[in-house]
């Protein structure tokens, strides 16, 4: 895939930061009372995905889970 040339809006790079990642996997994790994972990818357009922890590949890059208590 092609990546723009122009730098990433800044938007874009809030919604792809990982502190808006930690702040989904904490409101699903709280929603759903089920263990989520912040996994790093290598995307620019996505450099951070958050899936179910058990969902979470082998050799994925766990970069954050989030548990309820």
């Amino acid at each position: 895939m092609d990546l723009p040339r122009q730098p990433f809006d800044s938007r874009r790079r809030l919604l792809c930061s990982r502190s808006n990642a930690d702040r989904l996997a904490e409101q699903m994790c709280m929603e759903t009372a089920m263990p989520y994972a912040v996994v790093r990818t290598t995307c620019a357009l996505q450099p951070y995905r958050v899936v179910r922890a058990q969902e979470a590949r082998q050799g994925d890059d766990i970069e954050h889970r989030v548990i309820a208590l």
